[in-house]
């Protein structure tokens, strides 16, 4: 069954679901991010409230803090445990590192569901994400454009261990590799998505390497931190900066010329999704797809005001 197929079948579904509200309400859905700051997991936790909302369950959310807090998001899913949660949905701070947590909630009788950054684990119920690699491929090609396909790049690759981050940076690379020789990555950070550092890091590439012609930020934070010190070192215009993901931030930055594109999830649809898929394995209801890429979408200045933003950003009075 593809994709498309699924959230039809959903949707055919969401009257026995509404039907059955009251049984609904008994549900406690835990859900474990790694920081709540970010923008893109501010929108997943607004996907998440508005269908639990919608069909009549509780979600328990839980904040690591930081991409780096792999020990403090462990701690928070063994408490979803003890709390005997219905279902857990997570995007792990490492997939490796929150593996064995995740495993033994499943062993304990709790269906997990891995999102956009799934825990590494074959025993999850299922997974919902985007095309990570079509992500970095799209800024690829984009940012190859603006430079006329030439040119020194750094990347702003995003934390190690989170599946998002090693796919968009590896179909960046290759794509660069296959079609763009001529484009050279003269340096990588693989640092956690926070906007100060991309900033600090971004300051120290512009004295190091004055021969940087553009800048792959694998989020819009750290987008944002790159922008600013480029602003800061007079150096904007002169190095283009492609990123993923949507915020009102970077939809500012595409508005103002800041970045040259933004690759985007339909980050909100993805959060839906997890919660439908985690009433069904509480219920035990059938999974006919247990791994969901949802296509990615390429934003420039240009199709900026084409795009259906109910997919992609949560509202701007929403908070988690």
């Amino acid at each position: 069954m593809t994709y498309l197929q699924y959230l039809h079948s959903i949707a055919l579904a969401t009257c026995c679901l509404l039907v059955s509200a009251a049984h609904a309400q008994q549900k406690v859905i835990g859900f474990a991010v790694p920081n709540l700051a970010s923008s893109f997991w501010i929108t997943s936790a607004f996907g998440v409230d508005d269908e639990a909302k919608r069909l009549g369950a509780t979600v328990v959310k839980v904040n690591a803090g930081n991409d780096a807090n792999s020990a403090q998001q462990i701690a928070q899913i063994q408490d979803l445990v003890q709390r005997k949660v219905d279902a857990i949905i997570v995007g792990a701070t490492n997939g490796d590192a929150v593996k064995a947590a995740v495993e033994q909630a499943v062993k304990s009788g709790i269906p997990v569901i891995g999102l956009s950054s799934p825990p590494n684990s074959s025993l999850l119920a299922a997974v919902v994400s985007a095309d990570h690699y079509d992500m970095g491929r799209m800024q690829a090609r984009c940012l190859a454009k603006a430079l006329a396909q030439k040119g020194s790049v750094a990347m702003m690759a995003g934390p190690s261990g989170q599946l998002w981050a090693d796919q968009r940076a590896l179909g960046f690379k290759e794509t660069l590799s296959a079609e763009f020789p001529a484009m050279k990555v003269i340096a990588e950070n693989r640092l956690g998505d926070n906007r100060n550092a991309a900033l600090n890091v971004a300051e120290d590439w512009l004295q190091r390497f004055p021969e940087m012609t553009g800048v792959y930020a694998a989020t819009d934070d750290m987008a944002a931190g790159v922008v600013s010190a480029l602003k800061a070192g007079k150096a904007q215009g002169r190095v283009k900066v492609s990123a993923s993901n949507f915020s009102p931030t970077s939809q500012q930055m595409l508005e103002d010329g800041d970045l040259v594109c933004t690759s985007i999830q339909q980050t909100v649809t993805q959060g839906r999704v997890a919660v439908r898929i985690a009433l069904d394995a509480v219920n035990k209801k059938p999974i006919p797809q247990t791994k969901i890429a949802l296509p990615a979408l390429l934003v420039t200045q240009d199709n900026l005001r084409e795009v259906d933003l109910g997919s992609v950003v949560a509202p701007a009075q929403y908070r988690p």
